[in-house]
């Protein structure tokens, strides 16, 4: 039987094919914004939100430290994710460190719903919730709702509905928390996060 003939074009093309299907996987493009923690006119801590868009999806990370005195010293550190394919939210984590304990919390989309274990000071939540998600608290910082958005807090597992309070503000109920958020020209501005000590800011930081 005659051996087949070698054709360096079928070599070049799948050499191509893999080389260049290999690079667009790999490719991803980084956006970050950068906020102050306010608490009674002082900056206690940073804020760092990013947002990653990739051949795989999309990418929300906030991650934030807080030290302040209040009766003591108080830390926190929090670090926020979320992933979204093809704009719906597939899994997020949250963790969280401070002088009050060590928490998680996991969201995942599993076939029809998500799985939910929502861990943080004095709340747990393991609530099924039986319907895709394309928003969340995460996307907040890199895109304006709009009035009736229905978004998940990724720390407590929980939906919520934005009201929009005047163009441009929003409003939504976390874990009875009003949390209010600040545009201009569709950029977050400002976030005002009701607390039951005292409600602080986050503030965008201009460079």
């Amino acid at each position: 039987m005659p051996l087949k003939s070698y054709k360096p074009a079928n070599f070049i093309i799948t050499f191509l094919i893999l080389f260049f299907g290999s690079w667009l996987d790999s490719f991803s493009q980084t956006q970050t914004n950068n906020y102050d923690i306010v608490l009674a006119g002082f900056t206690i801590g940073s804020m760092q939100a990013d947002k990653t868009t990739s051949s795989k999806g999309e990418d929300y990370q906030i991650h934030s430290k807080v030290e302040f005195w209040f009766f003591g010293k108080i830390h926190v550190e929090f670090l926020q994710k979320a992933h979204y394919e093809k704009g719906q939210l597939m899994k997020a984590t949250t963790n969280s460190d401070s002088n009050r304990g060590n928490f998680l919390t996991t969201v995942m989309w599993n076939k029809d719903h998500y799985d939910v274990d929502a861990n943080s000071y004095k709340f747990h939540n393991e609530d099924p919730i039986n319907q895709a998600i394309n928003a969340s608290t995460a996307r907040l910082y890199f895109h304006e709702p709009k009035a009736g958005d229905i978004l998940i807090s990724e720390n407590f597992g929980m939906l919520t509905t934005v009201r929009e309070i005047e163009q441009g503000v929003y409003e939504i109920d976390v874990n009875g928390n009003m949390n209010r958020f600040y545009y201009e020209d569709g950029v977050l501005q400002k976030v005002i996060l009701e607390n039951n000590i005292k409600n602080y800011s986050i503030k965008r930081r201009v460079d």
